[in-house]
This record gives C-alpha cells, sequence and structure tokens, in this order.
C-alpha cells in the first residue's frame, strides 16, 4: 500500500516512483484487491460516521490513491487538502490535477495553525517515521474534532510476509517499517490527546478513529 518513505528509493525519477506505489493497488491478485478494498471499506464507514467534520486534512499523502478514495467518501459540501513530504509526489498530483489542494510539509512541522481541520487522516506512515511522538502531536494539533490513523498490525503483518514467501531474512518486515504497532501500543502512544478512542482490525492493517480532548 501506500508508502510515503520509500527508503533506499531517493534516486527514482517522480514517475517511477508512482509506478512503485501503485504496484499493490493495481495488482491482479485477487487476494491483495480484496484486502485492499475492505481496507478502504473501513476507512469509508469510519469517514461516513463522523458528525460535524466538514473539513479534512490527509497527511503523507504519497502517490495520493488513499486521497483520490477519501474525496470520493465526502458528500459536495466538504472538503479535503492534502500533503506530503516527497516532493515527487506533491509535482505529480499537482500534474495530475487533483481535485484538492496539495502541499509540501512535513509532519513534524504541519504549516497549519491550531485545530485547522476538523478530521486529520494519516494512513500507512507512523511505521516510517523516526519520531513518531512528535508526528502524533502535530496530528492532533491540527484536529479540531477527530484523528484517523492507520498501521500495519504486528506481528500478523510480517507473518503474513512470511507466509507468502516475502522479506524472509528480515522476519518479514518490511523494507522501511522501523516502528511496529499493535492495539496496545497504538493506544499508548495516542491516549494523552483523546477522550474517546476506536482500534480496530482490517487485516493486515490496524484503524484508530480518535475524538481529540
Amino acid at each position: 500500500m501506500k508508502n510515503s518513505a520509500f527508503m533506499g528509493f531517493e534516486d527514482l525519477s517522480k514517475e517511477q516512483l508512482w509506478t512503485l506505489c501503485m504496484a499493490e493497488y493495481n495488482s491482479a491478485n485477487p487476494i491483495v484487491k480484496r484486502l485492499i478494498d475492505n481496507f478502504y471499506a473501513k476507512i469509508d464507514g469510519t469517514v461516513k460516521s463522523l458528525t460535524g467534520c466538514n473539513t479534512f486534512f490527509e497527511v503523507g499523502c504519497g502517490a495520493g490513491e488513499s486521497s483520490r478514495r477519501i474525496f470520493k467518501m465526502l458528500s459536495p459540501e466538504k472538503t479535503i487538502e492534502v500533503s506530503d513530504f516527497d516532493n515527487r509526489y506533491v509535482e505529480l498530483l499537482i500534474d495530475k490535477k487533483m481535485p484538492f489542494k496539495v502541499s509540501r510539509e512535513s509532519i513534524y512541522e504541519l504549516q497549519k495553525a491550531d485545530s485547522s481541520y476538523d478530521c486529520v487522516i494519516c494512513l500507512e506512515v507512523m511505521e516510517h517515521l523516526e519520531n513518531v511522538e512528535k508526528a502524533v502531536s502535530e496530528l492532533f494539533r491540527v484536529a479540531t474534532k477527530t484523528v484517523i490513523i492507520s498501521v500495519p498490525d504486528e506481528p500478523i503483518w510480517r507473518l503474513a510476509n512470511m507466509a507468502r514467501l516475502k522479506y524472509l531474512k528480515d522476519f518479514g518486515n518490511t523494507p522501511g517499517h522501523i516502528n511496529h504497532f499493535n492495539p496496545r501500543l497504538l493506544k499508548r502512544l495516542t491516549e494523552k490527546y483523546v477522550t474517546d478512542m476506536r482500534i480496530f482490525r482490517s487485516f493486515p492493517w490496524l484503524i484508530m478513529h480518535a475524538t481529540k480532548k
């Protein structure tokens, strides 16, 4: 799925990076397609369950496939903006004339005022970050009401990789994943910012829906 920090692929052109990022989305494997569709069905259900959320911001949008899907989930009066640190993604999304504003920003220093968006979304980014605590604090800082985060569900993620004979020398760990989450760790990371939290599974991912204090 989307990866906004392809470690080891810094020399790729924006077109090559796009192709790499979109490979699983475009997979002909029916199992992969089903897992991704199930994941976004749960994101869709979460987004549509929100009340009073009209402005959305996706951080770490990567190639923008998640952004396009979320955009389609929203009713016409609602808006979404997206950002990524990798300028190649930003240039691509602008070139492709996406129907939402795209900006280049670091998740550690978002160029937004406090409580700028009703809902902030960050999908498949936390596992790549060196300073997860700082990133989480920024997500909640710019959110008014809700934060949605997804991460690989460990150790299920690595076991699933090993079952398909992927990354065996690294015990199933996907290249670039430097953090590993289970529900307990995800809760500990975010609980000081929230009044209410739901963490649920969409194999092999975890999705957290949190209401900001």
